[in-house]
């Protein structure tokens, strides 16, 4: 599987770190991301990428045209592939457990969290129809710090996935991308639920709130304890 990470050309201080951070990781393709001083929205608004009610910001429009542009080469080749955010810090053993996972799952998978920012609420079956947990998941070593992880052999299991609007990195299969590519476009700010569940729900402005809303759909899966999480000392994309 290729291993996609994303970054543009205005970050090369963040690129290096992602390099340097998981140099422990084969075969790490960079995908240059869209810049947002470069988007016509009105142009991708024309190409039903973006409807006219879309209240993302700039930069929300270009970290989302990247990973949409990813998925299209997915489905395009129909080859599963793993995406990372620029920020994204890969589990020493990532290659050996992230294979031992995939080939644990039904052949017909769609998506696999392998990991977001430490302390984003996420919500998982743990036994499917009988029991969901909802929070966070907070493995001893997050810490530490993401830096720390890239050090560590972790050990994990696969649960399916119901929601989380934090994303790091990922394993999408061809299915998953049409599936993704279906949901999420023309990316909109379709009402999806807030941070607190008190305040009820508010309108998307990333890609990743309207990728949660379409979890509990597809065959998507997250593994526990995750095999990658963000590093606070460096924003995504």
């Amino acid at each position: 599987m290729f291993k996609f990470f994303i970054s543009n050309d205005t970050t090369p201080d963040q690129t290096e770190r992602f390099l340097q951070l998981n140099a422990h990781v084969q075969d790490l393709a960079r995908s240059v991301g869209v810049h947002p001083q470069d988007l016509d929205v009105r142009a991708m608004q024309q190409m039903n990428l973006i409807s006219a009610e879309c209240l993302f910001s700039q930069e929300a429009f270009a970290a989302a045209l990247s990973h949409v542009a990813l998925w299209g080469n997915v489905a395009q080749h129909q080859t599963a592939a793993h995406v990372f955010e620029s920020n994204a810090v890969l589990c020493a053993n990532f290659e050996a457990e992230s294979t031992r996972i995939l080939a644990s799952l039904p052949q017909d998978w769609d998506f696999v969290l392998w990991g977001n920012a430490p302390g984003s609420t996420i919500q998982f079956d743990v036994l499917p129809e009988l029991a969901l947990f909802s929070g966070a998941v907070l493995p001893p070593y997050s810490a530490r710090g993401a830096g720390a992880l890239s050090e560590m052999d972790v050990t994990s299991l696969a649960f399916p996935l119901m929601a989380t609007q934090s994303v790091s990195g990922y394993a999408i299969s061809p299915s998953g991308a049409e599936k993704m590519i279906k949901a999420c476009l023309p990316l909109t700010s379709t009402t999806v639920p807030a941070p607190n569940p008190e305040e009820g729900g508010v309108a998307a402005q990333t890609l990743q709130q309207l990728m949660s809303l379409h979890y509990s759909t597809m065959k998507a899966y997250v593994c526990v304890p995750p095999l990658c999480m963000a590093d606070a000392a460096a924003p995504a994309l």
